[in-house]
């Protein structure tokens, strides 16, 4: 069994690192496609090894197909002095994300309030909107700004956009190999542009879990991936070679914000997945909110759809949908902290722990139970078991919850029963379990089947 996670490694990353990697990732124009997000992946090569993977816009992914490669070099409207009102490239919210390009002079206040977007009740905050698949232009602004002098016909707007229709989509690709041909898939969406928690938050975490998971030697291979969000991730499933081999895993999204650390869960709700991922949160926050599955989320949707059926779960702080920054301007970098960024990614590295640990176990010798005392694994002065409790704890690191879950293990270890099921059918605590498991794997009393 590979416990080197249990030794103290130095804290990946620390804060003045975290908040670096926000500021250079933040004002990048991320979109379903584009220069973006392959600047963004470029970045993110520094901290893991990630493979840049394309798939040719007109492509045909399932129902859907990829769209055309949509860039942008400029955005703005000017009132009747010729101020620029907005301005694409002060704030990259400004301009309807996939707007075509327009140019026009002489625009009325009523034709242009058809194609601009605010949030009345938040009137300094940017609403965040796009226009993937619909042929539309349009500008996004602070509902002050319409209330104000400045908004003063006629406008001037310029949307300097373009498609190519021989363009592609990208997303990012990194894998790790363990003993077992079983995935455990770790997935971030990257089309969102300059907010902070949703979801450069998630793509972070995303990449430091990554990094983390590739110092040892795992039982699990995992594969982490990074797309746009939707259609990216059916591109990405049309494209892998063998989908059954993904047993579970999670899509990371909106892990910095102040809020209280939360678990979306799986459709199957009490998969080993989701239990293990109860456990970790729990480890870490007492008061922990859960999320029931609803196909609504981000791409869980997409990896838990009848043809693939993958139980995904998102740890995150402030959850998506849950703050009223979201998918606004004010999700912006004094609303993340890194401190929290760092929480979410410890539950993260714990819930990679605890699946590590989660072996299924089978006894060497199925008939009756070890003899633990010549093995040094009980003491050799019997007597009621609350007095044995007492004094074990002075025997090695072994103590009475150890004996106890060596009983339990003895009668459990059948080549059926994970980690997780002794602890579950027990009720004793799943590292108590996980570590009497390991003491009796090192006295080779037992062996891993998986």
């Amino acid at each position: 069994m590979n416990k080197n996670f249990n030794k103290k490694n130095k804290e990946f990353p620390n804060i003045d690192k975290i908040n670096k990697d926000f500021k250079k990732l933040f004002f990048l124009n991320r979109s379903l496609t584009g220069e973006g997000n392959i600047k963004t992946l470029e970045i993110l090569n520094n901290i893991v090894p990630i493979k840049i993977k394309k798939i040719k816009s007109g492509t045909k992914v399932y129902d859907w197909k990829i769209p055309p490669e949509w860039s942008i070099k400029d955005g703005y409207v000017k009132n009747g002095n010729g101020e620029k009102i907005i301005d694409w490239k002060k704030n990259n919210l400004q301009v309807v994300n996939y707007s075509q390009p327009i140019r026009k002079q002489n625009v009325s206040k009523t034709e242009i309030m058809s194609h601009i977007h605010t949030l009345p009740q938040h009137k300094d905050w940017i609403p965040y909107r796009t226009s993937y698949y619909n042929k539309s232009w349009g500008f996004c602004t602070t509902d002050r700004l319409l209330k104000s002098k400045k908004f003063k016909e006629p406008f001037e707007v310029c949307i300097d956009s373009s498609f190519n229709d021989q363009g592609s989509l990208i997303y990012g690709e990194s894998f790790h190999k363990g003993k077992s041909s079983k995935e455990i898939l770790i997935s971030a969406y990257i089309c969102h542009p300059s907010m902070a928690n949703d979801n450069l938050s998630g793509i972070l975490t995303a990449v430091y879990l990554f990094n983390y998971i590739k110092k040892f030697k795992n039982f699990y291979s995992y594969r982490l991936v990074l797309c746009p969000e939707t259609i990216g991730a059916i591109a990405f499933l049309k494209k892998l070679n063998k989908p059954k081999n993904i047993v579970g895993g999670c899509v990371i999204s909106t892990t910095a914000g102040p809020g209280t650390l939360s678990l979306k869960k799986s459709y199957q709700k009490n998969h080993f997945i989701d239990l293990l991922a109860e456990i970790s949160v729990s480890k870490l926050e007492k008061n922990w909110i859960e999320y029931g599955f609803t196909p609504d989320g981000s791409d869980e949707r997409q990896y838990s759809s009848p043809g693939f059926r993958i139980p995904i779960i998102t740890i995150s702080k402030s959850k998506y949908h849950e703050y009223k920054e979201y998918h606004t301007s004010a999700d912006n970098l004094k609303f993340v902290k890194a401190k929290s960024l760092m929480l979410s990614l410890k539950a993260y590295k714990e819930w990679f722990k605890l699946l590590e640990m989660n072996r299924i176990f089978e006894r060497k010798m199925k008939y009756c139970e070890y003899q633990l005392g010549n093995k040094g694994l009980y003491p050799t002065l019997g007597g009621p078991r609350a007095e044995l409790s007492k004094r074990t704890n002075l025997f090695r690191n072994i103590t009475g919850e150890h004996i106890k879950a060596f009983g339990w293990i003895m009668h459990l270890a059948d080549g059926r029963n994970s980690v997780l099921d002794m602890s579950l059918k027990s009720g004793i605590d799943y590292d108590i379990i996980s570590e009497s498991c390991d003491i009796f794997h090192k006295k080779d009393l037992l062996r891993v089947v998986q």
